[in-house]
């Protein structure tokens, strides 16, 4: 019989043959987090090995891809990857109450699934142009009026295009399609960028004789795998999406400023869409946050 010895709870689990590093934590309600449901997504069950390390198996390629990613050193394991054949003495690194609560470990002597989905997903960031200026000249609760006629309208065309509104963010509007299974989300998400436009058009006339001023909007559109699941605390949680494609679509619509455009959507969005939307000029974008260029290609019209 070999034994596990997990600090700082100074507990060892016993068990025969070889096991799992996770499953055998969590069957013993050693609070240990494993947020992606053990599929080496993240990184919440890494444990550190103080002794023993030639009593388990070496990393798998997933493994591996994730020490690379985040630089661990050879005695940082993921224990939903990792086999022991002997003895060993670990050390978890969830430690504070905080992360066993988050964790949802304690007392359930089972494995616990992901808390999301990878998903490919349309993502699309539309921006008020000039809020700044409006919420200066114009009464509170007019700006709230105007806001409220631009988002009322917006999100019946991200539904009726297939999405779904994530968030309001201030005068911003993020809207996500494909997580539902609805077809084609890169091109819904196009045609809502250019239905938002003309909802821009149409505002613009409706202030030009109220407040003798204009309405414009920024849109940038992305395609590409995000997570999405329930997150937030638990009185206030939420279905959202997180990832590296969220941030590219919000580039997008602040990269409208400098290239004088009003929609832009990536090379990703527009392969997907080409045979029904017409574009126009193409740049190649140092987008903040992003290593190397980012090509981008303005919307016209539908084909």
């Amino acid at each position: 019989m070999s034994d596990i010895s997990v600090w700082p709870d100074d507990v060892e689990v016993h068990f025969d043959d070889e096991v799992n590093l996770l499953e055998t934590l969590v069957a013993a309600d050693i609070p240990i987090a494993h947020l992606c449901g053990a599929r080496a997504r993240c990184s919440t069950c890494r444990v550190r090995i103080f002794e023993g390390s030639t009593h388990l198996t070496p990393r798998t390629t997933q493994e591996q891809k994730m020490a690379d990613r985040l630089d661990f050193p050879e005695e940082i394991r993921l224990a939903c990857q990792t086999t022991v054949t002997g003895s060993v003495n670990i050390g978890r690194l969830v430690l504070d109450t905080t992360d066993v609560e988050l964790a949802s470990q304690l007392g359930k002597p089972k494995m616990v699934g992901p808390v999301g989905r990878e998903v490919d997903a349309a993502l699309l960031f539309a921006d008020v142009v000039g809020y700044t200026s409006m919420a200066d000249k114009l009464p509170p609760y007019d700006v709230v009026h105007l806001l409220n006629r631009f988002f009322a309208r917006t999100t019946a065309l991200v539904e009726e295009n297939g999405g779904r509104v994530d968030n309001y963010i201030g005068d911003a509007v993020f809207a996500v399609f494909g997580v539902e299974g609805k077809p084609q989300p890169a091109l819904g998400a196009v045609r809502t960028g250019l239905g938002i436009l003309e909802i821009a058009d149409d505002l613009t006339q409706y202030l030009e004789r109220i407040y003798q001023m204009g309405f414009g909007v920024r849109v940038g559109v992305h395609f590409g795998e995000v997570l999405f699941g329930l997150m937030g605390a638990e009185s206030a949680a939420r279905e959202t999406v997180i990832g590296d494609a969220v941030n590219v679509a919000s580039r997008l619509e602040t990269a409208n400023k400098e290239t004088g455009t009003s929609l832009l959507v990536s090379e990703a969005a527009r392969k997907l869409t080409a045979e029904h939307i017409e574009y126009g000029r193409l740049f190649e974008l140092d987008l903040h946050g992003k290593s190397g260029l980012v090509t981008a290609h303005e919307v016209l019209r539908e084909a």
